[in-house]
């Protein structure tokens, strides 16, 4: 008699499912009838689209074959197929030992064996590695048939549909009837399902086994349901980009000398996917980045995000540049210029960034296709001086060339004018900018105002009014939960420096808008007057002119003391503040 060990899940992939599949007393060419029972295969995935319009070819290897009742119920044993014993007979005993060549115990066929499915059974050659479904004995068996499909009879075919959910939001299930026995599948859709792989392929069994009291194992039940987990995976790839300032509801704004991280998450391909013997990773960081070499990681992540193994920068992979890149050595660091420029809509130029894994590290990895996990390549770039509107990079897979993505963060900038009391522009009065509240925003450090409205007496945050009288700041993120402070801190000769004078600018992809606090801190004198919005969204703000301190407003109970302070200091200021901001932009 025959009996067979059911796997776990029945198929975990490659399925590889007749591992562990074991002989009874029965001689497998004994007398018996070949059982037609309809049985159930269910293949499931933890997406709809990695099984609906998935067409699957499907080769019956081996034959259940009902021996009749015995103690404990019906008798059933297993042989090869007889229609592929038919059209090859020897090639389930060449698979076989393709198969061995390599294994542990190097086994082979022997010769004169009744029949050689039933010795692999019998001996438990064909094994099941959970942790790498997609090497061992049963892994090449299966892959030396698909490779000698000619061999076999004709396949069958059928497309998988209507997947349903089947208890949780990422776990789904199609199913076909067939046939109680041990098949071989192949996933030939073509062409392949959008965002989604062909499954490698898959050699399952129907029917359940139950243990006996003698520790052997007995097929007790040919037409239960055979539980396939499709070994393909989604072909979805995103990158994204983050940094130390709080990001807007439509995407991500930069400061420049702030540090990005730049994130890929992809996914981990079959072995035999990749060509050649590596898959890369390619970023294209465009005019605006320089990237730290040292900071590059690779790690696969669940579901939730969180890492469950991490890539060995000695051996699993290498970071590579394009050959003329400028690469400079600092603190011990390389450091890699972005020269690239292009958008998402043509296409980026320039040199290329690439993490280089080795066929080695796949194979380590393979257990984690699908089931929701990526692989996620990072590294951070500073964001430069050069650094103008945008700062943009680009991302795609060796295995995906097309597929490309891409990250746009936008530099925003605020512009206001100096005037007297009577509109006339003010020249050389310089102004500070920083973070109105370090806890919402931090103004990187490395921050610096390219703007041409500055001298050699201007620190990184600072500018000086020109002859206009026009001031900007640019180089900044934008977000509209957060703001910058922007303060007077000398004013142009003749005029009177009001220290404790200061105004808040928000930057928002919904329009700029200066908001100014009326009280004691902010406008100890009262005169500063907010002006209606104009047409373009804009907001302004007049400082009143004083010719001397008797004109100063005893607003609160900061007039008099003030005034003492500066009774010797006349003068006058005026400042009127348009403020302009560019829309955040993402793709």
């Amino acid at each position: 008699m025959l009996s067979i060990k059911r796997l776990l899940s029945a198929t975990a992939a490659a399925a590889i499912a007749v591992a562990g599949l074991a002989i009874g007393a029965a001689p497998a060419n004994a007398q018996g009838t070949v059982a037609t029972d309809t049985a159930q295969f269910m293949f499931t995935a933890s997406a709809e689209n990695r099984l609906n319009g998935h067409t699957l070819e499907y080769v019956k290897i081996g034959d259940y074959i009902r021996y009749g009742n015995t103690e404990g119920g019906t008798a059933y044993g297993v042989r090869v197929n007889s229609d592929v014993m038919t059209k090859s007979p020897n090639l389930i005993t060449a698979a076989l030992n393709d198969a061995l060549k390599d294994s542990t115990t190097t086994q082979q066929v022997p010769s004169g064996v009744d029949d050689p499915l039933a010795w692999a059974l019998s001996q438990g050659v064909l094994d099941s590695i959970k942790a790498a479904p997609w090497d061992g004995v049963t892994r090449k068996f299966a892959t030396y048939l698909v490779n000698h499909m000619s061999e076999l009879p004709t396949p069958g075919t059928a497309t998988l549909k209507n997947a349903t959910a089947q208890g949780s939001s990422d776990s789904f299930g199609a199913y076909i009837e067939l046939p109680a026995g041990i098949y071989l599948f192949r996933d030939v859709t073509s062409p392949v399902v959008e965002d989604s792989s062909n499954a490698v392929p898959m050699l399952v069994h129907s029917g359940t086994v139950e243990k006996t009291v003698d520790n052997k194992y007995r097929l007790t039940n040919i037409t239960s349901e055979a539980l396939v987990e499709m070994k393909n995976y989604s072909t979805e790839m995103s990158f994204s980009v983050n940094g130390d300032t709080t990001t807007d509801s439509t995407g991500r704004t930069a400061s420049r000398g702030e540090t990005l991280t730049y994130t890929m998450n992809g996914y981990v391909p079959k072995t035999d996917e990749v060509t050649g013997d590596n898959l890369d990773y390619v970023s294209t960081p465009q005019k605006g980045l320089k990237v730290d070499l040292s900071s590059v990681k690779v790690v696969i992540v669940n579901k939730d995000g969180k890492t469950v193994t991490a890539a060995d920068s000695g051996s699993d992979y290498s970071v590579l540049t394009s050959d003329g890149a400028q690469v400079d050595t600092k603190d011990g660091k390389q450091w890699f210029t972005a020269d690239g420029t292009g958008d998402s809509s043509t296409g980026m130029t320039g040199h290329t960034i690439t993490v280089q894994l080795t066929k080695n590290t796949l194979t380590k990895w393979q257990n984690y296709i699908g089931s929701g996990y990526a692989m996620r390549v990072s590294y951070d770039a500073v964001v430069t001086s050069d650094a103008t509107t945008q700062v943009d990079n680009e991302f795609y897979m060796s295995t995906l060339p097309d597929k490309k993505k891409y990250a746009h963060s936008v530099l925003a900038s605020v512009t206001f004018r100096k005037v007297d009391a009577s509109g006339k522009p003010l020249a050389g009065a310089r102004f500070r900018i920083e973070s109105s509240n370090p806890n919402q925003l931090v103004l990187p450090s490395g921050y610096v105002n390219a703007n041409a409205n500055r001298d050699a007496s201007c620190g990184n945050n600072e500018a000086i009014s020109n002859a206009d009288g026009w001031v900007t700041f640019d180089g900044l993120a934008q977000n509209p939960d957060v703001a910058y402070k922007i303060t007077e801190v000398a004013a142009p000769n003749g005029y009177i420096t009001l220290d404790r004078l200061s105004f808040v600018v928000n930057i928002s992809n919904q329009g700029a808008k200066v908001v100014f606090g009326d009280d004691l801190t902010s406008d100890p004198y009262g005169l500063v007057t907010p002006t209606a919005v104009d047409s373009k969204g804009s907001n302004a703000l007049t400082v009143e002119n004083v010719h001397s301190i008797a004109q100063l407003p005893l607003t609160g109970g900061a007039g008099i003391a003030f005034m003492i302070v500066i009774a010797a200091l006349l003068g006058t200021a005026g400042v009127i503040v348009v403020v302009r901001s560019r829309r955040n932009m993402t793709v």
